[in-house]
């Protein structure tokens, strides 16, 4: 047999890992899990925080790493909003990904029953963020900060 034809030889490696280590990756959690502990190896450092300025969570503060940041109530997500607003979609709600070398923020709305909206503009699709944006997921408002 051809190796093209074998799925496990034509599978696409993870950029930053060696062979095998991603397999390894995978038995310890999903995909999601797996992709956040790729990022999190190349980067510990936060590049911004989400501070929670209204609603359930008053004053706590989530770190935004570089990559892929999916926010949601679930602990699955990069970002959990575990404070109780119901409102919020437990997986996906938003997600924010970071450029760590342009050090720019884009957020995608994930589609979800309760739109997201930045500095009360409706987000359809996705838009880029700026430090000081504030961002309604739920009843919950986050200003997105420097760290």
């Amino acid at each position: 047999m051809s190796r093209f034809n074998d799925p496990e030889e034509d599978r696409t490696r993870v950029v930053g890992t060696r062979p095998g280590e991603e397999e390894a990756l995978r038995l310890e959690g999903d995909l999601d899990t797996v992709e956040t502990q790729l990022v999190m190896r190349r980067s510990n450092n936060p590049m911004a925080r989400l501070v929670v300025i209204d609603g359930h969570g008053l004053g706590n503060a989530k770190p935004i790493y570089p990559g892929t940041n999916s926010i949601g109530r679930d602990r699955k997500n990069r970002v959990a909003l575990d404070f109780g607003d119901d409102t919020i979609s437990r997986i996906d709600h938003a997600i924010i990904v970071c450029d760590d070398r342009s050090l720019n923020f884009r957020i995608y709305d994930g589609g979800k029953l309760n739109p997201i909206h930045v500095n009360s503009v409706l987000v359809t699709g996705e838009r880029e963020l700026s430090i000081g944006d504030v961002i309604e997921l739920g009843s919950t408002l986050l200003r997105l900060e420097a760290v």
